[in-house]
């Protein structure tokens, strides 16, 4: 008898401890993760796997809609009908919108995408989607100014059981000079900002803000050959990324920390104009000369390929869609996507 209660108490004992060595075990106190089941180390990879959706949306869409918004908007001065790396040709009936002085080109953009990291360490599957407007002025034949608001959103599921959503909201001034008949250059510089929410099962919730700027600067190019136009281009693009500090909802503090994206790219568009509507494809290839913390094993060098049409509605009005998919050479690395744009010059 005595030897059966010495077993049951053992037992008993053992019961009772075994939540506490799970608890620890799992991260909570004595672990390291405060008890979400998540180590430190958890965490700041999924910090570091929604910066770099965030750094490749901001790519993918802010950057690419302006640049279209530039290079459609230039007079249309040079040797061939004017051009844009991300939606093709602008209608040649602009020249009747741009007998004034001053010209303007007001653009609002829709776009959506996917972007999956199959790596087990930092994978994730996150929709990308977002919504852009901008306003510019050309001051003379060969000077643009203008400006840009857009919002970004991503919503989809991390590695490790996570839920991830995001919504930023960005403001970016540019500037382009046609300093050529063929040739022009331009420039971008933005600001965003926006907040992360995160969620499991364990249950485990954080949120935490981040400030993004960009910038970049492309040369871009018109040649015709013989019923194409060519539209060349090169860019470099960096794009620092700062995550503040924040504490979950277990109690532990995770520091703030701050990474960037250095690219450098080279490619252009192939289009045909056709009676109502021109379409045409892209390509680029892209090395990182820095990348964001995580996306090494993705490797530093790719490419993109896409195609789309732009389609005149009146004299001043015309449409443009894209899509695309922008990871070819990338490991473990999927993104697509796709978006609509609408163009009025007054």
């Amino acid at each position: 008898m005595k030897k059966t209660l010495t077993l049951l108490a053992a037992a008993l004992g053992l019961c009772l401890a075994a939540p506490s060595i799970v608890w620890a075990q799992a991260g909570g106190p004595g672990g390291s993760g405060g008890g979400s089941g998540l180590t430190d180390a958890d965490k700041a990879t999924t910090v570091n796997s929604n910066t770099q959706s965030q750094i490749n949306a901001t790519v993918t869409f802010t950057l690419a809609g302006i640049n279209s918004a530039i290079q459609q908007g230039l007079a249309p001065h040079t040797a061939a009908p004017r051009t844009s790396m991300m939606f093709g040709t602008v209608p040649d009936a602009c020249e009747t919108a741009c007998d004034s002085p001053r010209r303007w080109l007001a653009w609002v953009q829709g776009g959506g995408g996917q972007s999956i990291n199959s790596l087990q360490t930092g994978g994730y599957s996150l929709a990308n989607y977002g919504s852009q407007v901008g306003l510019q002025t050309q001051l003379s034949d060969k000077f643009m100014l203008g400006i840009s608001a857009s919002w970004q959103g991503t919503n989809g599921s991390l590695n490790g059981g996570i839920s991830s959503t995001s919504s930023v909201w960005g403001i970016a001034p540019y500037a382009a000079w046609q300093f050529d008949d063929h040739w022009n250059v331009a420039a971008v510089i933005g600001y965003s900002t926006g907040w992360t929410w995160l969620n499991s099962g364990l249950p485990y919730a954080a949120a935490f803000q981040n400030s993004q700027w960009t910038f970049q600067g492309s040369v871009n190019g018109t040649y015709s050959a013989g019923d194409f136009v060519l539209a060349p281009l090169v860019s470099i693009t960096y794009v620092p990324t700062t995550v503040f500090g924040y504490t979950d909802s277990v109690g532990s503090f995770i520091p703030g920390r701050s990474t960037a994206l250095t690219r450098g790219s080279i490619g252009g568009t192939v289009s045909l104009p056709l009676n109502g509507w021109q379409p045409y494809v892209r390509a680029t290839l892209d090395h990182d000369f820095a990348m964001p913390a995580g996306a090494e094993g993705n490797g530093d060098t790719g490419g993109t390929v896409g195609g789309g049409a732009t389609v005149p509605i009146t004299e001043a009005i015309w449409f443009s869609v894209d899509g695309g998919y922008n990871s070819i050479g990338r490991t473990g690395l999927t993104l697509w996507s796709a978006t609509a744009r609408l163009n009025v010059r007054f």
